[in-house]
């Protein structure tokens, strides 16, 4: 069986052109005659044997449930780190991302107009942005329109980074742990000399999936502003 065009206009969609780890626009019209397609349509259970997490005698392998829509990059280190990326990370990763999109699109069209805004704290030491994705179960990231391929490549990578030392920290020992936060601090700085602030927080939510909900899963936010962004508010403690 191939993908049907109802169920890939229904995972584009869902996923809001977006990668569903770290959030990257997947297709994008550079010129008027340049379109540009990063995205691929990945099965989270392999139908070939010897492919990643897969299970045999699978009525469909190319259903909604069993694909998350990824750029190239995510969708090569799923296949190549599939000890790490089983069948339930997947699966929670597709659910939080299409959620997470459900949820901005609604308050882009006004419908979420009863939430109060929501303020993030500046994040000024890597103490405190260990503190934010240790052990997180999820995470929530968000940053500015790039204009240049160096700006992307240097956001995309701080957000790949700090997603990558929040899924090890819960396994390493203290000591590491401490050079964790030295390494982040460093980061922080090198963030700040290019421009940009870090915001975050950890909050304990409820994710819905199909067959249930799974309670109390620590989940991260971590959004990337430059310094002269009008929604940064600087409040003066002292007054």
């Amino acid at each position: 069986m191939t993908i049907s065009n109802k169920t890939r206009k229904n995972l584009w969609a869902k996923s809001g052109n977006r990668c569903s780890i770290c959030k990257s626009e997947l297709f994008s019209q550079k010129s008027k005659t340049d379109e540009v397609n990063i995205g691929e349509e990945c099965h989270i259970i392999s139908s070939k044997p010897n492919g990643p997490r897969h299970k045999p005698n699978l009525d469909d392998y190319d259903n909604y449930g069993n694909l998350i829509l990824l750029c190239r990059n995510h969708h090569k280190e799923i296949d190549e780190l599939f000890e790490t990326y089983s069948e339930e990370v997947l699966q929670f990763i597709k659910t939080t991302h299409e959620n997470w999109v459900s949820s901005s699109l609604k308050k882009a069209v006004g419908e979420d107009k009863k939430e109060q805004p929501r303020f993030l704290s500046r994040i000024t030491s890597g103490k405190d942005l260990l503190e934010i994705i240790y052990n997180s179960y999820g995470y929530r990231t968000d940053y500015e329109q790039v204009e240049t391929e160096e700006e992307a490549e240097f956001i995309g990578g701080i957000v790949q980074s700090i997603i990558d030392y929040g899924d090890i920290s819960g396994m390493v020992e203290a000591n590491e742990r401490v050079k964790m936060g030295f390494q982040l601090n460093e980061m922080l700085k090198d963030i700040e000399n290019k421009g940009y602030f870090l915001f975050g927080e950890k909050k304990i939510e409820d994710i819905k999936f199909k067959k249930g909900e799974i309670d109390n899963l620590p989940i991260a936010t971590i959004v990337i502003k430059k310094k002269e962004n009008l929604e940064i508010l600087k409040i003066n403690l002292n007054e």
